[in-house]
């Protein structure tokens, strides 16, 4: 009882040489990959002739398959060996309806090699359903054969924007360098003026300290003058008069202190307040850097798709990250401008643009907000009145406004990136 239970659980697999003949290709095709049959005929076993293409190596290990010979033992070792695991359960099942259930599930998980493998070496399905399985394979090879052509088209497509989207990256690469080392010498003088300020400020502390002691020193001295000049009747008038005219010395000396000091410590907030801008230019474009260049890595990453489109992976898809919204560029270098369209239209945008007012009118401004999804406005190429014109306008229409750092690719990018995660 125990045997027979056992023998029921897993049944035998069917021999690759007992396979109808009408199923060898789709076998060969389908559970063997081009470079695994070049891999294979390398061997010695299969005696195959070097130099052989895709299509003749897989005719020959067709006709390898339907000999019970060495090298139809030997490809059948291999694939059994290949599949054992994820085809195990479909020897543990005998009826059609049961093997139907296993292919579905395989198929939604996208495995259709294993499973056309354990479909086909199964001992007792009918060939009905084979046959019926068969031609959801083969319908299956046509569509991927349609897929296959589209994502050859969007990966050159892909790549082109990846190469323009690189030259784009190095040149920014070379400008942040160069502004790196800007910043580096200017941080290098704010050092050494900070200290020099620190000097003037010790020798300020010293001169304060110097004034105070001459003070106690002249107090001392008066009071000594009127004890002698108590002890000796020498003329008092005389000795304040002197006295006076030393105090206005000390009281000048400390005017002038005073306002050296002042001045010296409005140098020290100017430097400060250098030293917060300065800094505050490193890290924006230390995040510009890292936006243009997680945008490179999207372009690159081909398999990822969008989430929220209704039309992802179709024909009406209008195009990745920004999904055919309209950017509203204000301001801004018109010689940039070219690029700044580039830019938007590789994230799938559409760029519309307007110089703030220099050239075009600014009543044409409203009814450009009104087609766009997003605003996006430099503060070094724009006019303050312009920029809170548009700011307002934004507010009023809840249009997305990012106000960007400079009129540079790589803050357009961290802009675009800003608006592409809203």
């Amino acid at each position: 009882m125990d045997r027979e239970k056992t023998e029921k659980q897993i049944l035998p697999r069917k021999k690759i040489w007992e396979i109808d003949s009408s199923f060898k290709c789709s076998v060969i095709g389908t559970c063997m990959t081009c470079s695994e049959l070049r891999k294979l005929s390398r061997e010695k076993v299969y005696a195959i002739a070097p130099g052989s293409d895709d299509y003749q190596l897989h005719m020959d290990f067709i006709g390898i398959s339907k000999m019970p010979d060495l090298m139809g033992r030997s490809l059948h070792k291999y694939l059994e060996k290949k599949y054992r695991s994820d085809t195990r359960k479909y020897f543990k099942v005998a009826t059609d309806a049961e093997v139907e259930v296993l292919w579905n599930e395989d198929i939604l998980e996208g495995l259709v090699h294993s499973a056309w493998w354990g479909v086909i070496t199964h001992p007792r399905i009918s060939m009905d359903l084979v046959n019926r399985l068969y031609g959801q394979l083969h319908m299956m090879g046509h569509d991927s054969l349609s897929s296959s052509y589209k994502k050859k088209i969007a990966i050159e497509e892909l790549k082109t924007k990846v190469t323009a989207l690189e030259e784009v990256l190095t040149a920014e690469r070379q400008m942040y360098l160069e502004e790196k080392r800007k910043l580096k010498k200017q941080l290098s003088v704010l050092a050494m003026e900070t200290d020099g300020i620190n000097i003037l400020i010790r020798e300020n502390q010293f001169l304060r300290e110097k004034l105070a002691s001459q003070k106690q020193r002249n107090a001392e001295s008066q009071n000594t003058a009127f004890e002698s000049t108590q002890r000796t009747n020498i003329n008092p008038h005389a000795i304040n008069i002197s006295a006076r005219d030393s105090n206005l010395e000390g009281s000048s000396e400390l005017q002038f202190l005073r306002e050296k000091q002042v001045i010296n410590k409005k140098k020290v907030e100017e430097m400060k307040k250098i030293l917060c801008e300065l800094e505050q230019q490193k890290v924006e474009q230390a995040q510009e850097i890292v936006s243009l260049e997680k945008m490179l890595l999207q372009f690159m990453n081909q398999e990822e798709p969008c989430e929220t489109c209704a039309d992802q992976d179709t024909e009406k898809c209008p195009g990745r990250n920004l999904c055919g919204q309209t950017v509203l560029y204000v301001g801004g270098l018109n010689k940039m401008v070219p690029h700044y369209r580039q830019m938007v239209e590789n994230l799938g945008g559409c760029f519309i643009h307007h110089d703030g007012g220099k050239e075009v009118s600014r009543n044409i401004l409203p009814k450009m907000l009104i087609t766009a999804d997003a605003v996006l406005c430099p503060i070094d190429c724009v006019s303050h009145d312009a920029c809170n014109c548009v700011k307002k306008m934004c507010k009023q229409n809840r249009k997305p406004f990012v106000l960007m750092r400079s009129a540079s690719l790589s803050s357009l990018a961290r802009g675009l990136t800003h608006i592409v995660q809203q």
